[in-house]
Formats: C-alpha cells, sequence, structure tokens
C-alpha cells in the first residue's frame, strides 16, 4: 500500500513530499526511490483522528508523516485512535453538548467562581488588600472626586456617629475609616473601598441631613461591603471569569469577543447584585442590634431613589433597562425588604 504525503525530519518545520510504503510489519518512506526512513509499525503513535484533519503518523525519533488525502485513516491501529472522530459525527453527543454546555458554564460562573473567589480573598495577606484599596482610591480622586465642602462641624457630626457605631459593633478603627468629598459625577452616593475607607459626598451628606439615622443605615451599607470584602471578591470573580471564558473559547477576536465579554459582564453584574443584597443584610441586621430600625435604611433608599430621578427626568423611557443593568437590586425591592 502506498500513501502520498509530507514528511517532516526531526526537529524540523521543512517537509518533503514523499511516499509512504506499508508492509505487514514495517512502514518506509521513500523519496525518489531512496528510502529516508523505516520504522516498525508497532513503535508509531497517531494523532486523535478527526473530520477535515489529515491522520499524523508519529515515528520514535520525532519526524512525522501527514497524508496529503486529509480523509484517509491508517490501517493499523484504528481503534485506539478514532473515538473523537465517531463522537464528532454523533447526534446524540452533539445533542448533549448543546445542551450540557450552557449548564457547565452557568455552574462555573455562577457557582464555582463566586466559591473560589470567597476562598481567595481569605488567603490574601492584609498588606495586598490595603495596596489594591489605596491605589483605587487614588485613581478615583484624581478622576472623579474634589476636596470636601461641608462645614466641618457637618463632618464632625457624621464622624460620630461613624465612631460610635463602629465602637458599638467592635470594628477596628484603623480598617474602618471615613472621609468626605465633593463629587459632580457621583452625585448623592457612598462607597467602600477594598481597605475600608468609606467615602460620603458631599451630596449625599447634605440630602440626608434631617435624617441622621438614615444617614447611618447607609454608611452601615457600606461597612457590610467591607466586613463580607465584597470589593476584593469582585475583583478575584472578574479575573477568574475571564480566564475560564479564555479556556473554554480560546483566542477571542471581533464579534466573538465583545459578545463573550458582555456576557461576563452581565455574570458580573448578578455577582454585584448579590452582594448589595448581602449587605443591606447586614445593615438591616445591625440597625435592629444599634436600637434603630429598618425603616430609617429605607427612608435612606427612598431619598436617593428620589434625588436620582429628579436628576434624570429625561431618561424615564430608559429606566426599566437602565434598572435591569443596574448593579444593584431595584430600588422598590430594597424598600419592600427593609420596610417588611
Amino acid at each position: 500500500m502506498h500513501v502520498k504525503g509530507h514528511f517532516f525530519p526531526i526537529a524540523s518545520s521543512n517537509y518533503q513530499v514523499c511516499v509512504a510504503t506499508i508492509s505487514d510489519t514495517h512502514i518506509e518512506v521513500i523519496n525518489d526511490e531512496h528510502v529516508i526512513a523505516r520504522h516498525v509499525i508497532s513503535s508509531l503513535t497517531l494523532s486523535s483522528g478527526m473530520a477535515g484533519l489529515a491522520d499524523e503518523l508519529n515515528f520514535e525519533d520525532g519526524s512525522r508523516f501527514i497524508p496529503q488525502d486529509v480523509s484517509y485513516r491508517w490501517p493499523f491501529k484504528e481503534n485506539n485512535h478514532h473515538i473523537m472522530e465517531r463522537l464528532e459525527k454523533s447526534k446524540w453527543v452533539i445533542l448533549a453538548a448543546v445542551i450540557f454546555t450552557p449548564l457547565f458554564m452557568w455552574l462555573v460562573l455562577y457557582k464555582a467562581v463566586p466559591a473560589i473567589a470567597v476562598y481567595s480573598v481569605d488567603t490574601l495577606p492584609r498588606n495586598v488588600v490595603e495596596q489594591m484599596g489605596e491605589q483605587s482610591f487614588t485613581l478615583i480622586k484624581k478622576i472623579a472626586l474634589d476636596p470636601s465642602e461641608l462645614p466641618a462641624e457637618q463632618q464632625t457630626k457624621v464622624q460620630a456617629h461613624f465612631t460610635s457605631m463602629l465602637n458599638a459593633l467592635s470594628l477596628d478603627q484603623s480598617v474602618y475609616r471615613l472621609s468626605f468629598y465633593k463629587s459632580d459625577s457621583f452625585g448623592a452616593n457612598a462607597f467602600a473601598l477594598p481597605h475600608g475607607r468609606i467615602v460620603v459626598t458631599d451630596d449625599l451628606a447634605n440630602l440626608l441631613a434631617d435624617k441622621p439615622n438614615a444617614l447611618k443605615a447607609v454608611l452601615l451599607h457600606e461597612m457590610g461591603h467591607v466586613v463580607h470584602q465584597h470589593s476584593v471578591r469582585i475583583t478575584a470573580q472578574s479575573a477568574a471569569s475571564t480566564i475560564v471564558l479564555a479556556v473554554v473559547f480560546g483566542d477571542l477576536e471581533g464579534v466573538a469577543e465583545v459578545a463573550l465579554g458582555t456576557g461576563a459582564s452581565f455574570a458580573q453584574q448578578g455577582f454585584s447584585r448579590d452582594m448589595e443584597r448581602e449587605a443591606d443584610s447586614f445593615a438591616l441586621t445591625q440597625l435592629e442590634s444599634l436600637g434603630y430600625s429598618s425603616n430609617d435604611f429605607a427612608d435612606a433608599i427612598e431619598a436617593l431613589q428620589e434625588s436620582h430621578t429628579s436628576e434624570n427626568e429625561h431618561l424615564e423611557k430608559v429606566n426599566d433597562l437602565l434598572e435591569y443593568l443596574s448593579s444593584h437590586p431595584s430600588a422598590q425591592e430594597r424598600i419592600d425588604n427593609a420596610r417588611k
């Protein structure tokens, strides 16, 4: 039996057009009637045969022979390397892959990755978290924060409430730090950084100036983010999700990259909504333990909702879409949960 193909010498990408001759025990590679390689069939290895790919023959010295006919299959060892080819042509296997691949991806992205993130943040040294927080804080200050214009008396009053709650909850004051900044970008808002710094904007402090308990509820919510290490977890989840998608889908380019990036973004929004609920739960529980009411939290959310709605009345037609894309649960859901 004669098979025409390309012979690749040892450790070389240059090939010669040759003919492989098969006998009962040996295979010879012939070029211009000269035998340039001869090997025992029992010593050969084959690549996994798949439709559309040539059945590559690997010799024990590292040289290779690839048939020109991609559909050709070697008559020896055929039972050992055609499993993938048979699976590729099986309708049942294809159907199972269509059904179970999305399920597998869901389990990995929404169950395995968050679980790994929770474990990984507990192993991070404190100095690493501190550096993450400071770097983030420096960047945010440069982009979106300006020095606070709140009166010193008002800042001192809020700081006193903050310190009092830290003491009551036995939280480390060297970790939990409160800062005030003016921000046209954030408006009435507050956020927590990985290392424990909590930023309150002037607009938020003024919005809740006559509702001190509502402001305390917001501060407790941000403390909940730090207690549960949400900033570090969401960073770990984002990195892990990217790695999983890269491993599964390979090198992403063009439309595929955009589509998969969007999928990762939606998954990350899901993670963030769960974390917001966790921080809400922390705030509601601690409000009760400190002798306040969960209605204080609902009052804070209602005030924020009214403030943001008045700022964005021209976006009413897309409010439903924005609510869906938001990293927070819906405001009404949070209000109803607190009222209950």
